[in-house]
């Protein structure tokens, strides 16, 4: 399944937030709980998680307050994903 982060990811404070989005507690993170759970700024969350676009993935879907979501690339999409994907390609396709 590729390159775990941890043979990439070795700045302590990136590793912070890999650290957070590993956590089995949570299939996904908001910026505001990864910072809550690393100490990191939302702007040094923000950073790191756009450093890595082949380490990490953002949700199809939003929280219910409409804050994005971000999980490892290496976990699979969960369904609430797959049925919000499907829908926004045959909503494109009857167009």
């Amino acid at each position: 399944m590729g390159t775990s982060w941890r043979a990439i990811v070795t700045d302590p404070k990136e590793h912070k937030v890999f650290e957070a989005l590993s956590d089995p507690q949570w299939d996904f993170r908001t910026i505001d709980g990864i910072s809550k759970a690393t100490n990191l700024t939302t702007a040094e969350v923000k950073a790191i998680l756009d450093k890595y676009p082949n380490l990490v993935r953002k949700s199809l879907v939003r929280d219910n307050d409409g804050r994005e979501l971000f999980t490892l690339a290496s976990r699979p999409p969960g369904p609430q994903e797959i049925v919000s994907q499907f829908t926004t390609f045959i909503t494109k396709s009857a167009r």
